[in-house]
């Protein structure tokens, strides 16, 4: 990525010093926050954000925690910019949370991929969505 000029966020959940300097040592900012801390980087920062897992971490992740959070990630994104959004939901959670939110603010789909896991209504989303360029 740094040889294209493009900056990149990931998250973590795993904290253990090899996951995050393998992570470093391919030009990627490993991050590790708690639920309802804002990202601590400038507005426009990131060319693309990868949200693997939890985007508001806990079990309650009620509206308010994951539209929070996607204010965040929208602030330090660069207008064009990409998320990467990996996640285990729940069908119905996927249609009242995420679509919803992702039209409300107004990204593009560039892939949406879903995928069952296992019997129940438990799916694998993993979607990179463009942020649009909004003019004041």
């Amino acid at each position: 990525m740094a040889e294209k000029d493009v900056t990149v966020l990931t998250s973590s959940l795993n904290l253990g010093a090899p996951f995050c300097e393998f992570m470093a040592a391919r030009g990627l900012f490993p991050l590790y926050l708690v639920p309802g801390q804002r990202l601590p980087f400038f507005d426009y920062t990131f060319d693309l954000i990868h949200v693997v897992r939890e985007i508001a971490q806990g079990r309650s992740n009620s509206m308010e925690k994951v539209e929070f959070v996607l204010f965040d990630i929208d602030r330090v994104l660069r207008p064009g910019g990409f998320i990467w959004l990996e996640k285990l939901v729940l069908k119905e959670e996927m249609q009242k949370k995420y679509v919803g939110l992702i039209e409300k603010f107004g990204y593009k789909k560039v892939k949406w991929v879903v995928g069952a896991k296992g019997p129940q209504q438990v799916y694998y989303l993993s979607a990179v969505l463009q942020k649009p360029v909004r003019y004041k």
